[in-house]
């Protein structure tokens, strides 16, 4: 998915500590490095860090692991249905051959990806839940006639990234594979529940999808500072419990969350609905090295 080129500038401006310091600290070559971060959208909040390349590894090479793992569970043949989780995946902003809204790579298209090709797939359905629009996903898979795409997101002026108007539907091969749902700020749980489970209930009953990809985003939660809408932690397990229902295999990413407290607790119970224990989570938290 990604271009060479933009690979490239990842590992020589985020292999190390030598590499990025070497790149940076070249007076003569300053203004050129400048205008490469800022075409390959390294710059604000997608920044070239030490270590940059090997986070961009682990958070693919995380997410291709649940796939092939999920792979796995199918050719089983168990008769349950097949989950795999990364709850570090989910990074829907990062385009072609640019980083974006804190994504750097976009592992929700590679792990598509490779659910098609190794899963010999014809059929997916992504659906993200993401407080902001799956800009880099959509652009991925707008001709698709393979993978149909539905995301849930705010929409107002002036709200990162912009895009995602219901008039976004795909094209040539992949038109109507595209559905954006759009919110107002402020959306509550029992608004959002009844939506997701019409607009989800309908594509899977007329797609007839293979598999489906959860991109579970929390920065939906109330008091999330980057998000703008109302959920709380019960709201959004309720949308996972309704997929977990459909009886097909998912691929679950994780997503946005910046409420370090908040996120942590509702992808916690994220992990407990998929297992069937979202009843019998325990009120206190057990004692461990990392304890403080």
């Amino acid at each position: 998915f990604h271009t060479r080129d933009y690979v490239d500038v990842l590992y020589e401006f985020g292999g190390g500590d030598d590499l990025v310091e070497k790149n940076r600290l070249s007076s003569a070559r300053e203004r050129e490095n400048e205008r490469r971060l800022e075409e390959f959208g390294l710059v604000d909040d997608a920044y070239v860090f030490p270590g940059l390349y090997e986070y961009c590894s682990f958070v693919v090479g995380a997410t291709l692991t649940a796939v092939d793992a999920l792979l796995h569970l199918l050719s089983g043949k168990a008769a349950m249905p097949s989950v795999a989780i990364n709850l570090g995946g989910g990074r829907h902003h990062a385009m072609r051959s640019q980083a974006s809204g804190f994504c750097y790579v976009n592992d929700v298209v590679l792990g598509v990806q490779r659910l098609l090709s190794r899963g010999r797939m014809s059929r997916l359905l992504v659906v993200d839940i993401d407080v902001h629009h799956g800009d880099g996903t959509q652009e991925a898979f707008y001709y698709s006639e393979k993978v149909a795409a539905i995301s849930f997101h705010l929409r107002e002026p002036g709200f990162f990234p912009g895009t995602g108007a219901d008039t976004e539907i795909g094209a040539g091969r992949g038109k109507c594979n595209n559905v954006n749902v759009p919110q107002q700020r402020g959306v509550t749980d029992s608004q959002f529940r009844e939506l997701f489970q019409r607009v989800v209930g309908k594509a899977v009953e007329t797609m007839q999808p293979e598999m489906l990809v959860l991109v579970c985003g929390v920065d939906t939660l109330a008091r999330d500072p980057l998000g703008g809408f109302n959920l709380t932690s019960d709201g959004i397990c309720d949308c996972v419990e309704f997929v977990m229902a459909l009886q097909l295999p998912v691929l679950l990413l994780g997503a946005g969350g910046y409420s370090g407290v908040d996120a942590c607790k509702t992808f916690s119970a994220i992990v407990a609905t998929v297992i069937g224990q979202r009843r019998n989570l325990p009120d206190e938290i057990p004692e461990h090295d990392f304890y403080e």
